[in-house]
């Protein structure tokens, strides 16, 4: 048996933190809560997230919130700088979700744009829904959004509301005010909803304030039945949105069954490679696999993948290394290539059918993953 390709196991994680110059000019909106995560936003950001959602109300839409955050006398600041629309996503009126081309998009536009700025939170419409984190948004926001200054920003488009969630003592919850900022010198313009003040009408003869008094019984009877339609319909919506609810729950259970499947899985195949001392050639893991010592649901795509990986790696004398990498807190798979100097295109599709990945959007803290060492 060959033992020019050997497989060796250590372990890494990572941690970061910085500090940053807080906005000088700002307006509050709402009540900010001293113990809240204090959350400002760019003017020019909060301008052109309203537009964007209003460019489509027939579904949700999406991006991805950019800038920087600190810590000052033990309260959280997050600063809103930038943003990245969530391109190539699937959406429907009640749903978004990230897909692979999203995230290579999000994360290819990120450095490119803003290399030394954090990804701090995302937002998404509810079109006519309110603003509310549904089971499947909390699920996303708890996967991918975990860290303690990640925040959630949701915009109703139709009702014109918007709100912020934050990370409070390990639950998220809906902020009651944040600020809007911009440069020192920049006047700071937000359009609120107009509303128009009731005109006194002026003194007329017996006979005109008579009609008038019939027009307004005429326009109560219409107003109150105007209210009863009204009343009936919001009824409605709110059926609906409980059975979107429910249906949503019912999702959530599925992936997280789904989820402890490929734990499951990715424990078997890691443990089989630990089980032979340490290491394991390349030629030893496919031999494992062709006789089903471990069972995996997509063993053949495993073999392709690993096989196809053995070929390039050119001559057969050079050692094919690899690393068991533990997961953290805000951890994704592109994250995880650029830290480990892998081009994310050449390696991840090693990567997914190495670690029986189904979907390149879920992993989880504490999961081990199997990685190509880079050069």
């Amino acid at each position: 048996m060959d033992k020019d390709f050997e497989i060796e196991i250590q372990e890494e994680s990572s941690d970061k933190q910085d500090s940053i110059q807080l906005p000088m000019n700002f307006l509050t909106f709402g009540e900010v809560e001293n113990d809240d995560v204090k959350v400002y936003i760019k003017q020019s950001v909060y301008k052109a997230l309203e537009k964007l959602s209003l460019s489509d109300t027939s579904k949700e839409l999406g991006s991805i919130l950019i800038g920087d955050y600190c810590q000052e006398l033990g309260k959280t600041h997050v600063v809103i700088s930038e943003y990245i629309e969530a391109k190539y996503t699937d959406a429907s009126a009640s749903t978004l979700t990230f897909t692979h081309e999203t995230w290579d998009y999000i994360h290819s536009e990120h450095e490119r744009l803003y290399p030394n700025k954090r990804i701090i939170g995302w937002q998404h419409t509810h079109p006519n829904y309110g603003i509310f984190l549904s089971n499947y948004d909390l699920f996303i926001h708890e996967n991918f959004f975990n860290l303690p200054f990640q925040i959630a920003y949701v915009i109703d488009p139709i009702q014109n509301l918007r709100g912020f969630f934050q990370w409070k003592n390990g639950k998220i919850e809906k902020l009651k005010g944040y600020y809007i900022y911009d440069d020192i010198g920049k006047s700071i313009k937000i359009e609120q909803p107009k509303v128009k003040k009731a005109e006194l009408p002026p003194t007329r003869s017996s006979k005109v304030t008579t009609i008038l008094t019939a027009l307004l019984c005429a326009s109560t009877v219409f107003l109150a039945c105007f209210v009863f339609s009204l009343n009936g319909k919001y009824e409605e919506q709110l059926k609906r949105q409980e059975e979107i609810l429910n249906d949503l729950s019912e999702q959530g259970d599925v992936i997280n069954s789904q989820a402890d499947t490929i734990e499951k899985l990715q424990e078997q195949l890691v443990n089989g490679i630990l089980d032979s001392s340490g290491q394991t050639t390349a030629a030893d893991l496919i031999e494992m696999l062709e006789n089903h010592e471990i069972t995996l649901q997509n063993q053949e795509k495993v073999l392709e993948e690993l096989k196809a990986f053995v070929e390039n790696s050119k001559q057969e004398s050079d050692e094919a290394k690899f690393i068991t990498y533990t997961v953290v807190e805000g951890d994704t798979l592109a994250k995880i290539c650029s830290e480990h100097g892998l081009d994310y295109k050449t390696n991840i599709n090693i990567i997914i059918e190495l670690n029986n990945i189904k979907d390149v959007n879920l992993i989880y803290v504490g999961q081990k993953l199997l990685l190509p060492m880079g050069e």
